[in-house]
């Protein structure tokens, strides 16, 4: 069994989806803050939001397509977050507009599971890797095209078509899936239509080693990740750039994530288990470095590129890993990894929004870096055992 290009290009369009919506306040609090009235950091909210309600509704999100199948759950996510996406530039106030991109990460919440289940589904084991990095892609292209794009619609006909041309991306995905995929659901004799809610979840959790990749998924990942979702923001306070400067600055460190992902694999065969954990260091040493003063936009360019190549490298690695603790429970496992990840990029947005009014960028990158630094230790191979017979 082996997936079409067409399942590919959808899939890959769905994680581009929910991904652009992590990034896509980022080159536009300035304008976006002038319309509500509040300062720039608060608009920081909106992708908070987004993540809080994406972790939290992705522990449901897998189980329930392990036992219902896929292609529904995905098309509803896929629909809902199109209306949400097309109400939040009509949204009187910014409360308004947060309860708004918190629905929205609901959406996505079941849209990624299940988008990242079917890539299993549908591949020989083999081949899981593989197309998972090409699905991914659509993710990290987000993090370039989606900057880019909204800094400028944000400077020609305002943030708000940046919304409207989201939401309308949202239903052509929608579409392309009914076309794409089966509606198949798991046998009656399957073992995931046998297990209840509860005992998913238990078997999942009690997979050698899933408990501490999936705090890496939060402490690493999804940190790393969080600072991509306000990284043209970052830039913005360390110089003075327009939306259109921070979009691209945003867009050329998303080409580096997707030169990372591109090289993951190579990177892999070179440097075998060290893979993960040194290029996840490596992102983690790189957010440090924007603590660093810097006095242009190439300087910061420059400095950004070990968090991003780094990024880019290791998180396809810890996705396929992931998805190869288990085939019972890929589901399930996906969902908390959605859930631990977007629970990071809550955790950064808010510290943005709440530590830098207080105090400056710089402790803030510091903070950020910290913790991705011990999210990264995380990934590195603990001794073993000699009773142990299964490698975490």
């Amino acid at each position: 069994m082996s997936m079409e290009t067409s399942q590919i290009a959808t899939l890959f369009g769905c994680l581009f989806l929910i991904g652009s919506a992590e990034v896509l306040a980022g080159p536009m609090m300035g304008a976006m803050s002038a319309d509500f009235g509040v300062r720039s950091s608060a608009i920081a909210y909106l992708p908070a939001a987004y993540g809080l309600s994406y972790g939290a509704v992705a522990l449901l999100a897998g189980p329930l397509s392990d036992r219902w199948g896929r292609k529904r759950p995905l098309l509803a996510g896929l629909l809902g977050f199109a209306l949400l996406s097309a109400l939040i530039p009509s949204a009187p106030h910014l409360l308004a507009a947060i309860v708004l991109s918190a629905l929205a990460g609901v959406c996505a919440a079941v849209v990624q599971p299940n988008a990242l289940a079917l890539v299993a589904d549908e591949s020989p084991p083999e081949q899981v890797g593989r197309r998972l990095g090409h699905v991914f892609i659509g993710l990290m292209l987000a993090f370039v095209v989606t900057p880019v794009l909204a800094g400028r619609l944000a400077d020609t006909w305002g943030w708000r078509s940046a919304y409207y041309a989201l939401a309308a991306l949202a239903v052509l995905a929608a579409l392309a899936v009914s076309r794409a995929f089966a509606d198949r659901v798991p046998g009656a004799g399957s073992h995931a239509a046998h297990m209840d809610f509860m005992a998913t979840h238990r078997e999942a959790l009690k997979t050698p080693g899933a408990r501490r990749r999936l705090s890496a998924s939060y402490l690493w990942l999804g940190w790393v990740a969080g600072f991509g979702a306000v990284v043209a923001e970052v830039a913005s306070r360390k110089l003075s750039l327009s939306p259109t400067d921070t979009g691209l600055l945003a867009g050329f460190y998303g080409l580096a994530v997707i030169a990372g992902n591109l090289a993951s694999g190579k990177l892999q065969r070179m440097a075998g288990e060290a893979a993960l954990p040194g290029a996840a260091l490596v992102a983690a040493v790189g957010l440090l470095g924007f603590m660093l003063p810097v006095g242009s936009m190439a300087q910061l360019a420059l400095l950004g590129l070990p968090w991003a190549f780094g990024y880019g490298c290791a998180g396809p690695l810890h996705h396929a890993r992931l998805s190869a603790l288990s085939e019972r429970c890929r589901g399930t496992i996906n969902s908390y990894h959605a859930s631990l990840l977007n629970l990071g990029i809550f955790s950064v947005s808010f510290a943005l929004g709440t530590v830098v009014p207080r105090f400056s960028v710089t402790l803030f990158c510091g903070l950020v870096g910290v913790v991705t630094l011990l999210g990264a230790c995380l990934l590195i191979p603990w001794p073993r055992r000699k009773t142990q017979t299964v490698a975490a």
